[in-house]
């Protein structure tokens, strides 16, 4: 009776593990829909700010241009700035949905971590955590996805947050940066309950969370991680004296990242196009009013559509030299009118600037591939729109095309 009993002990208590496990692989699936669902929506949600910050941004640099008085050029350029800081947020909630890769720059540390340390301040001044930043001075840059790297340190801050409040209705959180011999080092430290040394480990695994309401989906560490990792950058639990949390970030140093740093310093203004035939195609008024201003001058001609059907019998007929379409937009949108010139005009489709909200977009950026098609983000930048269109003119040049109304390829 007593193996008997033994037996049916045992028996149950694999059933118990079984069932566990079966609910845990139950909750992951389910936070995983969630975060599919989350994507699209997120992704709806940034076209649309996407959309209204190119008015914003593109009519704060419209009249940038002109003469302004110091007062009033002052609020534009807090406007412009405004503008770019939400644009930086919409590229980080992009990216997060779609898992895409952004373009690497040399990126400013110190920069960087000033502006995320401002997004948190305030929510951290409401909660009573005091933030302090302690960076050595002359931090080199990095060759990085500064929108990803910004991703990173804004979860650590929350993270941090959320830890402190866990334990107390008050604390602190403080961020440093310094170099040690080829790398750099960042510390993001709290005084909340701090990390089990059993756990240091674990706090990196997906859907892992030491929250005791089960609140997170153990899916944040692990985004940083990986965000890191492709950066060749490494995160760890660094230990720490007295009570509270250290993640440290250890990223390399090179001689790339300076070397685009400076060219990025010494990058000159792109000449604006000049005596071109130019069709805009854009659904949205401020925007479509907002690139034909900004190549308004210069002898171009400009003619707009807010629909892409209403193009169609323009541009199967007159001379073009360049076109400006939109990718998402109602009826004929700018795939489809690529699609239309391959089989009516070719000779076009080396004139097709696209501008898109959502460049990570699957089937987007197969079509951009594919189409080797130039393509600008929203929120537009204005320079980079120039730069753009002038590299569709000059190529078209230095080939010795015809910008004439022949449909030959």
């Amino acid at each position: 009776m007593r193996r008997a009993r033994r037996k049916t002990k045992t028996s149950d208590s694999t059933s118990t593990a079984g069932g566990t496990q079966v609910e845990r692989l139950k909750q992951q699936v389910y936070h995983l829909s969630r975060l599919a669902s989350a994507g699209r929506l997120v992704a709806v949600v940034v076209h649309e700010i996407n959309n209204a910050l190119s008015g914003i941004l593109g009519y704060s640099q419209l009249l940038l241009a002109q003469p302004q008085t110091p007062a009033v050029r002052r609020d534009l350029e807090r406007i412009r700035d405004e503008a770019e800081r939400t644009a930086r947020v919409a590229r980080n909630l992009l990216r997060f949905s779609r898992g895409g890769k952004g373009e690497r720059t040399a990126v400013d540390l110190s920069e960087l971590l000033e502006r995320c340390a401002e997004l948190k301040r305030r929510d951290f001044a409401l909660h009573q955590i005091r933030l302090k930043l302690k960076l050595a001075p002359r931090l080199p840059a990095l060759l990085a996805d500064e929108a990803l790297l910004s991703q990173v340190f804004v979860n650590l801050l929350t993270n941090a947050q959320q830890s402190i409040r866990a334990v107390r209705e008050r604390g602190a959180v403080e961020i440093r940066a310094r170099v040690a011999g080829r790398r750099l080092v960042v510390d993001v430290a709290d005084d909340g309950p701090g990390i089990p040394p059993k756990l240091r480990e674990r706090v990196f695994e997906p859907f892992f969370t030491s929250r005791p309401d089960d609140s997170g989906t153990g899916l944040g560490l692990t985004l940083c991680r990986d965000i890191l990792r492709d950066h060749d950058a490494k995160i760890r639990v660094a230990p720490r004296r007295g009570p509270g949390a250290c993640l440290r970030l250890s990223f390399p140093v090179t001689t790339r990242s300076a070397t685009v740093a400076a060219a990025q310093r010494h990058e000159r203004p792109v000449p604006a196009v000049e005596d071109c035939r130019i069709v805009v195609v854009e659904d949205e008024a401020a925007l479509r009013d907002v690139v034909a201003r900004a190549f308004s001058g210069g002898g171009n001609r400009i003619v707009t559509f807010e629909r892409g059907e209403d193009a169609l019998p323009y541009l199967a007929s007159e001379p073009v030299d360049l076109i400006v379409s939109d990718v998402h937009r109602p009826g004929l949108d700018g795939l489809q009118l690529y699609e239309q010139l391959a089989r009516t005009r070719p000779s076009l489709l080396r004139r097709l600037l696209f501008v898109t909200g959502d460049p990570l977009d699957g089937e987007i950026a197969a079509f951009l591939r594919r189409a080797r098609a130039r393509v600008v983000g929203k929120p537009l930048r204005l320079e980079t729109l120039q730069r753009e269109a002038r590299a569709i003119v000059e190529r078209a040049a230095n080939q010795g095309e015809l910008f004439g109304a022949s449909g030959a390829a």
